[in-house]
This record gives C-alpha cells, structure tokens and sequence, in this order.
C-alpha cells in the first residue's frame, strides 16, 4: 500500500468540532473558570491601554465571586452539565453527517474550561485528520461568543505547527430545522400551563445580555437574536403577547435591556397569572437555564404573582437542530472542496 493510500481514509474523515463557552466540572474549577471568563479580551473588552490590567482585573472579580458561584452551581448539582450536552450535540452532528455518507468524527472545544482548544487540536493530530469544520453552538454571532471561540481554536492550531485546515459556521439565526426546534420547545411549554392560560399566556423570549457598547461597535449580536425571535414568534402566531427580553448582566455598564426578571415582576404587578421564559440564546443547559431562569427568575416571577411559570427546554438535539447543524457543517465542507 502506498504512503498516500495509507494516509487517504484518515483524510475523508472531516472533524466536528462543536465550539461553546464550558463550565465548571466541579466547584473546585468554579474560580479557575471565572478567571478565564473574565480574562478574555473577547468577552471582557476593555480599551487597549488597560489591556494589560486584564489579568489582575480577572483574578480580582473572579476571587470575588467565586462564593456566589459555588452556592448557584451547588444549587444545580455542582458542576456545569454543558461540556456532556455539548458532547451529545457533536456526537449526533457527526452521526446525521454519517447517514448522509460523510465520514465525521466529533470533538468539543470550550473557550474557559475543558476540553480547551489545543487539547481538540492534540487530539485532531492523534487521529489523523487535517480538515474539521467548526459548529459554534451559539445560533446568534457575537465577539464574545464565537468570535472568541473562533480565535481561540486558529490560535490552537497555529501554535502546535499548523497543518489542521479550519472552515467556520459563522451563524444560522433563521435556519429553519433551528426554529422549528425553538417552536417546538416553546410550545411545549406552553402546553403545561393550565388551559385557561395557554392561548394568552406572556412568552418572554430571554436572550443572554451583551453590554450595549459592544452593539454600538458594530457587533450583530442584537440583530441576530431579533431575527429568531421575529421568526419564532410569525411561526407560533404569538402575535403581542411575545417579548424579548435580557439576562446575566455582569459589572455597571449598560447592558442590552429590558432584564428579565425585570419583565416579569413588572407583569405580575399588573395581574399576568401565567407565563412561559424561553432561553432563546441557549442551545444546551447551563448555570443561565437550570439556576437563573428556573430557580432565581422563577422565585421573583412567583413573588410577584405569577402563579404558573413555565420555561422552554433548550433546543439540545432536538432532530430538527441537528439536521441544520449538519446541514450547516456538511455546506462549510463541501464549499471547502472537501466532499
């Protein structure tokens, strides 16, 4: 057999690699983690002649909070679930890939925990493939999120030699199998409220925050996050009783608005007796589902009088998302000349 046929099948093997932020696998990786979070210039921008005050600014508010975050991530079973719901999604990417007759093998890369992108890249080299196409798991684009996962993942390959070639899924806020994915899920949770409830219910559509200097700078981010809902909202005939809303602002800038829990204290004041919060910048279960909306904002919305508080499931692998994100990969491959 020659070298080239030896080397051939490794190469007709495209990488998977799903991109999202990590968490925290135990409480003890909880301030490691907020210190990388918060260390990144992606996520955390300051202006360039503080940039390198970034680092001691990361271990200060990450010292700081590090308290408040164990007792949350405690409260959700001490650790984050996204690495394995991530893992889940990539493994099923591949194989939809594999019924397609596209050989794929899956890889996760995480931008502030395990598995970091040069532990993927490693593992890239181990098994021969030169070629992996990059799924972030965020629907909506921002800097802070694929962006940062993006640069992340070049830098990887860059510093152990080169050799691996890169294409990106950049976005997909209107792929159909997405949004079908999302109806499904928010109908689903509105068939939980009592009957009386479910044709005029509030559904608030509650996307992560970004501060609104950052939109201001040109990042698509809002623009993204408006064109889902836009689209979940025609599907569903949610007509006025949609809203979009924000959630886990961090520090004292101005961040994107209103707030979530926000809304929904003012809706109770005003007698709204049930309502449905869907995590629309979400695609897996993470410390912002299982403990901000489902515990923290479920409490507040309860306090202020809302009785029957429901809250969409992520879209995880849902058939339809993963077909998209195949469709998505399988595109950025064969635009490459790969298949």
């Amino acid at each position: 057999m020659s070298a080239l046929a030896a080397v051939e099948p490794a190469r007709a093997t495209i990488g998977i690699v799903a991109l999202n932020l990590g968490g925290p696998d135990s409480l003890d990786a909880v301030e490691p983690y907020l210190r990388r979070l918060f260390g990144d210039p992606d996520v955390i921008q300051f202006p360039a002649p503080l940039r390198p005050l970034q680092p001691l600014f990361a271990r200060a508010v990450a010292r700081r909070r590090a308290a408040l975050s164990r007792e949350n991530y405690r409260l959700i079973g001490g650790r984050s679930p996204i690495a394995a719901e991530s893992a889940a999604q990539a493994a099923a990417i591949a194989a939809e890939l594999g019924t397609r007759g596209v050989r794929a093998r899956p890889y996760v890369a995480m931008a502030c925990w395990h598995p970091f992108s040069a532990e993927v890249v490693r593992d890239l080299r181990a098994h021969g493939l030169a070629r992996a196409v990059a799924v972030p798991l965020y629907p909506h684009y921002s800097r802070s999120t694929t962006g940062s996962s993006w640069r992340r993942l070049l830098r990887a390959v860059e510093r152990s030699g080169g050799g691996i070639d890169l294409a990106l899924v950049e976005r997909y806020p209107d792929a159909p199998g997405y949004l079908e994915a999302v109806a499904e899920r928010v109908g689903e949770a509105i068939a939980t409220l009592p009957p009386e409830h479910r044709a005029t219910a509030p559904v608030v559509f509650s996307a992560h925050g970004l501060p609104e200097s950052y939109v201001r700078r040109g990042d698509p981010y809002l623009d993204d996050i408006r064109i889902t809902v836009a689209a979940v909202i025609r599907r569903l005939d949610l007509g006025g009783r949609a809203s979009l809303a924000f959630q886990s602002r961090v520090g004292r800038m101005r961040w994107l608005g209103p707030q979530t829990d926000d809304v929904l204290r003012e809706m109770g004041a005003a007698g709204t007796r049930a309502a449905v919060v869907v995590p629309v910048a979400f695609t897996g279960e993470h410390i912002e589902t299982l403990q901000e909306i489902d515990i923290l904002f479920k409490e507040h919305a309860q306090k202020a009088g809302i009785v029957h508080f429901a809250r969409a499931r992520t879209v995880g692998c849902h058939p339809a998302f993963v077909r998209a994100l195949a469709d998505l990969a399988e595109r950025a491959a064969r635009a490459r000349g790969w298949l």
